[in-house]
């Protein structure tokens, strides 16, 4: 058994199909979409090339001069302790202030711009004062 509803922001619509307007036509696109979840790895390895990549990474100097840098210095003792970093390392300290060596962070930031652990933008834009000439 139907039971016909309005919608209550929309009272005189009662389907879809009264809302969304599907066409009757072909799509002159169709031969131009391309059906990747049925093509094999060597297609997609050359769509991949003949697509190119798409950089999101920050350039070099930027990096070097935006990363707060420091020298690895242990604070732990013992047997027990568990290092990420042995003693003297070089760390940078993004913005969220997650720590990774330099060398691992500075090709990272080369192709992304935000923190491999939390996603937030690793670098903040350097903010202008219109007082500093």
């Amino acid at each position: 058994m139907y039971v016909s509803q309005t919608h209550t922001r929309f009272p005189s619509y009662r389907r879809l199909s009264d809302v969304v307007y599907v066409p009757d036509e072909v799509d002159d696109n169709e031969g131009m979409r391309l059906d990747i979840d049925h093509m094999s790895y060597e297609e997609l390895l050359a769509l991949g090339e003949g697509i190119g990549t798409v950089s999101t990474g920050l350039r070099l100097e930027v990096i070097m001069t935006r990363v707060r840098q420091r020298k690895y210095i242990s604070s732990a003792t013992g047997p027990s302790a568990v290092e990420e970093y042995a003693e003297e390392d070089e760390v940078g300290k993004l913005n969220c202030e997650h720590e990774y060596h330099v060398c691992c962070i500075r090709e990272w930031l080369e192709k992304k711009s935000w923190c491999p652990i939390c996603k937030k933008t690793a670098l903040a834009p350097i903010e202008s004062n219109p007082h500093q000439q």
